[in-house]
């Protein structure tokens, strides 16, 4: 790739900034609304949550203006050693020293000061890696031996090692914008779909292999089964539908739902969606779902309008990374899709999550400069 062709512009697209800033504050507003009750319960401090948060918004609101700013033919030049870094952060969680397992899984590395789950950075790095890697192969991209082998293992590799943790929402994530930064550059399209077929049968198959993800399946293609199962499997999305439901056209008012009251698992977290449309309906609900979907329509815009490869690239896995995270999580919670345990982007609790998903953003607002209309 030829980084000649990247030529700065002085202005940015705003209003994806705007969008960062606007959804993480309403983020930030929700988990103070739908945590209260079990913060309380389990730390005695009604804000702890909330005032985590916080914390990790400013952390995230500094990662993104860095991500604005940092040159991107830096970023091109180092896509190995985000390989690499990506590949190590995945193995360390499974070192018993720095890498508890909390609640039967090894999603964490905890250095004592700072705790983060490395599958939430290395969908930021595989996009790096990919973005770079792919533009760096555009005469090879067809050639099988050189681009698509290579591209299965290093996919392969890293799904693996995240379906060990176990950790299946954001290894789904991960494969759908791996898979749109190999579509964008342009790869064989037998191959492709072959892969796509191939993919989805493995996935079957490792769905399967574990009872509770073969029960979740289960109880979302069986939506009319008996109250028993409705109290087990289906008890998290039968839950999440009834809050939604319960909000109306608009909603039971802001702080009044009571789906947080022990009744909807993870109300701050992955079910913050529910709570959401509980509070504050269905109207003011679809704003927040159309602003994802503006956010989206204008990444892709950016992809449209690159003026290099590796800009095209860079920020179509990114914007398929964020809508595509957010209709995983939005779809579980409206019974369209299964669960997968996916946060919201920007607005579910969860520092890692946040400060990631705000660097993403933060390269595709820096991307925004380099295209050819303006």
């Amino acid at each position: 790739m030829q980084l000649s062709q990247i030529k700065l512009r002085r202005k940015i697209d705003t209003v994806i900034p705007i969008l960062t800033l606007g959804l993480s504050v309403f983020g930030l507003i929700m988990i103070l609304s739908s945590s209260q009750i079990q913060a309380a319960e389990t730390t005695g401090n009604a804000y702890y949550f909330f005032i985590r948060q916080l914390v990790a918004w400013i952390i995230g609101a500094g990662v993104f203006f860095y991500f604005m700013k940092v040159p991107l033919d830096g970023l091109y030049h180092n896509r190995n050693l985000f390989l690499i870094s990506a590949l190590i952060l995945l193995a360390l969680v499974f070192f018993p020293i720095i890498g508890p397992k909390i609640a039967g899984v090894h999603r964490w590395i905890d250095i004592g000061f700072l705790r983060f789950q490395p599958a939430e950075v290395v969908k930021l790095l595989l996009i790096l890696y990919f973005a770079g890697n792919l533009a760096a192969k555009e005469r090879d991209v067809q050639d099988p031996i050189k681009t698509l082998i290579p591209f299965i293992c290093v996919l392969g590799l890293v799904v693996g090692l995240i379906m060990l943790q176990p950790d299946m929402g954001t290894a789904l994530v991960i494969i759908i914008s791996s898979l749109t930064i190999l579509f964008i550059a342009e790869a064989n399209i037998w191959q492709y779909v072959a892969l796509i077929i191939v993919g989805a049968l493995l996935l079957l198959v490792v769905i399967y292999k574990a009872p509770y993800r073969a029960s979740r399946l289960t109880a979302f293609l069986n939506k009319n089964s008996s109250q028993q199962d409705k109290l087990g499997s289906a008890y998290h999305g039968n839950q999440a539908q009834i809050a939604i439901g319960t909000g109306g056209l608009w909603g039971v008012g802001f702080g009044q739902g009571v789906s947080k009251y022990s009744f909807l698992p993870e109300s701050h977290n992955d079910s913050i969606f529910a709570v959401i449309a509980e509070e504050l309906g269905f109207i003011r609900t679809m704003i927040v779902v159309l602003a994802y979907f503006y956010l989206a329509w204008r990444g892709y815009l950016i992809t449209r309008a690159a003026n290099s490869r590796y800009v095209k690239l860079i920020t179509a896995g990114i914007t398929t990374a964020i809508i595509g995270q957010m209709l995983i999580n939005v779809g579980g919670m409206l019974g369209v899709l299964p669960l997968t345990g996916v946060p919201l982007p920007l607005i579910s609790y969860g520092g890692t999550s946040l400060i990631v998903s705000m660097a993403l953003l933060g390269v595709l607002t820096n991307a925004s400069r380099e295209t050819n209309d303006g």
